[in-house]
């Protein structure tokens, strides 16, 4: 028997945001990055959270994981326009 995931509909998903390009930016080291939302959709799939990409993009970035917790700048700016909208 499968078990089923919560789901939490405050954390947005990517089958929300139907923009064909989302972004990831930071706050902290500037990087910036464009990914088609295609591909990511075919990587992660349409129920993944924004959440769960940004932890997977972030891979490698030392401020992720700290003794403090999670330090890292990085989001999506695509988030931030729906919900001033």
């Amino acid at each position: 028997m499968s078990r089923r995931k919560m789901v939490d509909d405050s954390v947005p998903i990517l089958r929300d945001v139907r923009s064909p390009v989302i972004e990831l930016d930071c706050r902290i080291c500037q990087r910036h990055g464009a990914h088609d939302r295609k591909q990511l959709v075919k990587a992660f799939g349409a129920g993944v959270s924004f959440a769960e990409i940004r932890r997977r993009m972030a891979v490698g970035c030392q401020r992720m994981n700290t003794v403090d917790g999670d330090k890292c700048g990085a989001y999506f700016p695509c988030l931030l326009e729906e919900r001033s909208s």
